[in-house]
């Protein structure tokens, strides 16, 4: 069922999912939440994003696994 939405375009590319996170990232850090809730969920979305882009990192350099990971206090 959700490859019938799916677009006819080719895969991305490693380096463009890569891309594509920061453009997402871009994107929710110049937004702002009217509520908390709405303002904490923005903030798990740059985190999440920072993190799934440091992962990206760390396997294409071959580091997964060999250290541990914590945030930058500029990830947000």
């Amino acid at each position: 069922m959700y490859q019938s939405f799916m677009s006819e375009k080719p895969p991305l590319s490693d380096a463009e999912v890569y891309d594509l996170l920061h453009r997402l990232w871009l994107h929710a850090a110049a937004e702002k939440g009217a509520t908390e809730f709405g303002e904490n969920t923005l903030k798990t979305v740059r985190v999440s994003l920072f993190a799934l882009q440091a992962a990206m990192v760390m396997k294409s350099e071959g580091l997964t696994g060999q250290m541990p990971f914590e945030p930058s206090p500029h990830s947000d």
